[in-house]
């Protein structure tokens, strides 16, 4: 009832069309009730003057008796009558008997029934018969809907476009299908994802070429826009937990037009000084599968220790999924370190195996989902180290929505190791330090752990910290939050001190993370000390 835009002029009311307006108001609105089941209303218009130039158009509505379903059938005809899925989406369909006939609900269902079968391959799936039979007088409607599936699709070869120095071998790991197999929407998009995921291009298209199936198989068509091949990058950065600091970034994402990517890093920052050469070569059957060689120089500084290492380690990669890697290592490392009184200068070979998987459903700002990293470890005199020990480590976090626009973030750390002899023999690098920015906040970072006689803290065998944060979302890019830390590094379970830190927080979110500012109180403790945590930009 959108008053027309020709009804006033210059603000006077034009009678001839506000007499016709009234003339139509009952046919529009049996129109608009149809819509949702009501067919009999009976509809009144009374136009008066109030008052002289003021004009009142009042309608009364009685909407009168809905139209209910008497009867519904929704078939699936054709091959993909075997299909479970759209068997039950046919099955499932909204309006039943006695359901109100609401023509939004039966439109709306009736397209994501075809679009299902679409999904599904089945892409020349259309309506035979699509009726309502409708006794306005008797206030009932019969429902049959029959949906014809026809052959399903199966992809066919796939085009690439836009990336020719790219070998189309390595291309090929992105897509989620092969040639031959069904047709399915789900599989394209998951493909777009992979490609957006390899940070190699800029932007990706993939797109079925319909008009030119022969035989219910469908081309494909891969529209690519690769990044520069080789880039430069300069950033800067604070934390709490290493103060200011600046890195430098080379990359190369196709070495020799083999895919292959070399990577070199500098850091430097007031408590971390490295390093860093990696070379990465794909796998040739997943996209997420590769073998990387790292080569590293690195020197940390902290309330707790010093070390100084030198490290190669050569890693395979397999990816299990869109959501899980899995990985097994061999590193080499030479230490020297020094912790309190205790100084460690060793030579290490460690083969370990690591597995993780990550759900979110935002990299920029998560509302809900879970990651998780295990790791095991370990080296003995045989391999060539000066010294034997096996460790676990497991870290993980889970992100869980609230109301009112908040969400309950629990994370914890584990770690444990075990030897024969003296565990003070552990290289430095390999014991277990807790406290700062992403630990137990309101405390230094690793300044905490089992102490020597001198009270310096020397790293524990074994770490256990928790942690459960409250965030509450304010605006787009904006929130708050409440947390409580607990942990420790310790020897065993007799001499485990709980440290505990408490504080609020404030968040703001940019495209590329978070920047946080957090105000720690330290727990249970006669005299704590408060302590500010803030990131931003870049973390070492």
């Amino acid at each position: 009832m959108s008053v027309p835009p020709a009804l006033v002029r210059e603000g006077k009311v034009d009678r001839l069309w506000l007499d016709r307006f009234e003339r139509q108001a009952p046919a529009r609105i049996r129109e608009a009730l149809e819509v949702f089941g009501y067919y009999k209303p009976a509809i009144a218009t009374n136009l008066d003057t109030p008052e002289e130039g003021v004009y009142r158009l009042t309608v009364r509505v009685q909407p009168g008796e809905p139209v209910r379903v008497a009867a519904v059938q929704v078939r699936v005809q054709g091959p993909g009558a075997a299909d479970t899925a759209l068997v039950q989406a046919a099955s499932g369909f909204p309006l039943r008997t006695g359901n109100i006939l609401r023509h939004e609900v039966y439109e709306k269902a009736k397209g994501e029934l075809q679009a299902k079968a679409v999904e599904k391959g089945y892409l020349d799936a259309q309506f035979t018969v699509h009726t309502i039979r409708l006794d306005v007088d008797a206030s009932k409607a019969d429902l049959e809907l029959v949906l014809e599936t026809g052959e399903p699709y199966r992809f066919g070869d796939v085009h690439y476009t836009g990336a020719p120095r790219y070998p189309e071998s390595f291309l090929q790991t992105f897509l989620d299908f092969k040639p031959g197999d069904i047709y399915s929407a789900e599989k394209i998009l998951q493909s777009q994802l992979n490609f957006a995921s390899a940070e190699r291009f800029r932007s990706v298209v993939i797109q079925p070429d319909k008009a030119g199936a022969r035989e219910h198989t469908v081309p494909v068509n891969v529209e690519l826009l690769p990044l520069p091949r080789k880039t430069v990058r300069l950033g800067a950065g604070y934390t709490t937990d290493y103060g200011p600091g600046f890195s430098a970034r080379y990359e190369d994402l196709n070495v020799f037009d083999t895919a292959q990517r070399l990577e070199s890093e500098l850091n430097l920052s007031q408590r971390l000084q490295g390093a860093a050469l990696r070379y990465v070569q794909p796998g040739s059957a997943d996209f997420r599968s590769n073998t990387n060689t790292r080569l590293s120089v690195q020197r940390e500084d902290t309330v707790s220790y010093t070390t100084k290492s030198v490290s190669a380690e050569m890693e395979r990669t397999k990816g299990f999924g869109s959501d899980r890697l899995g990985s097994i290592y061999l590193q080499l490392q030479q230490e020297n370190s020094t912790a309190g009184g205790d100084t460690t200068n060793t030579f290490l070979v460690v083969p370990g195996l690591r597995f993780s998987e990550s759900r979110y459903d935002s990299l920029v700002r998560p509302t809900r989902g879970f990651y998780y990293k295990l790791e095991a470890r370990g080296t003995t005199q045989h391999f060539g180290s000066d010294i034997g020990f096996a460790q676990f480590l497991g870290n993980g976090n889970i992100l869980v929505p609230l109301p009112q626009r908040g969400s309950v973030k629990v994370r914890g750390q584990v770690g444990a190791t075990s030897m024969n002899g003296d565990f003070m023999d552990v290289p430095i690098p390999f014991r277990f330090f807790t406290g700062g920015d992403s630990s137990v906040r309101g405390y230094a970072y690793q300044s905490l752990g089992p102490k020597d006689a001198r009270g310096n803290v020397v790293g524990g065998k074994h770490l256990l910290a928790g942690s459960i944060e409250l965030e509450r979302a304010i605006g787009t890019d904006w929130g708050i939050a409440a947390f409580y830390d607990a942990g420790n590094a310790f020897d065993d379970f007799g001499s485990f001190q709980l440290a505990q830190g408490v504080g609020l927080g404030v968040r703001y979110y940019t495209p590329v993370g978070p920047i946080r500012l957090d105000l720690a109180r330290q727990a249970g403790v006669s005299d704590p000390q408060y302590r500010f945590h803030f990131t931003v930009g870049m973390q070492f």
